[in-house]
Formats: structure tokens, C-alpha cells, sequence
């Protein structure tokens, strides 16, 4: 969830920034978003990279970090009275510290599968 919802937002940051913040066609905040877009990419990535291989201490780590990210986002939104901006990071952190959590409490070398 947090690779589409991080993923939709660099891809607007990069195509149409003006969607996400007034001003965004000019070119400013069109550089700030490519600069932007360049982290998540890597973060996204290398989410998607240790989910797909199983490596969870990893993910684990990479999930705490980007929960880290969200609660400064949530911090931001509260400084600017935005309710959106500060409920949806808000939340985002709360469910990506749990699963940071959850994989790190996760005993080396087990998979958790639901096929028997």
C-alpha cells in the first residue's frame, strides 16, 4: 500500500506538481519534485526489492525508516493547520511502524505463508 500511495505522489510530483501544490507548473517546485521523486524511487524500490526476495529484517527496516518520513510529513501538515496533510501521514505512520514492527519481531529464517 505505502509503495502505490508513495509511488501515485512521485509520479504526480513529476508529471503535474501543480495538481499537488498551487505554483507547481513553475519551476521550482518542479525541481524540488524531481529531487523528491529520486528518494522515493530508491525507497520505493528497495521495498519492493526485500518484499519480493522475503528479506524482512531489511523491509523491516526500510518500513521503520519510511514511518519515520511519514510522521515528520503528519508534524509538517499539523504546523501548516492542513487536517489532510497531517491525518493521512498520521495514519500512514501508525500502520508502517506496526508492520516495521511485526518483521522485525519475526525470528530469522521464518516465512510466514498461508498455502499449507
Amino acid at each position: 500500500m505505502t509503495v502505490l500511495t508513495s509511488g501515485y505522489f512521485t509520479v504526480a510530483g513529476l508529471v503535474a506538481p501543480g495538481v499537488l501544490v498551487p505554483g507547481g507548473e513553475s519551476s521550482a517546485p518542479r525541481v524540488f519534485a524531481a529531487y523528491m521523486a529520486a528518494r522515493s524511487i530508491v525507497l520505493l524500490g528497495g521495498l519492493t526489492l526485500f518484499a519480493a526476495l522475503r528479506a524482512w529484517r531489511p523491509l523491516a527496516l526500510l518500513l521503520g525508516l519510511n514511518a519515520g518520513v511519514q510522521l515528520i510529513d503528519a508534524v509538517i501538515g499539523a504546523a501548516h493547520h492542513q487536517f489532510a496533510q497531517t491525518a493521512g501521514p498520521a495514519c500512514f505512520t501508525l500502520l508502517l511502524a506496526a508492520a516495521a514492527l511485526g518483521l522485525a519481531r519475526t525470528p530469522r529464517g521464518v516465512v510466514t505463508s498461508h498455502a499449507h
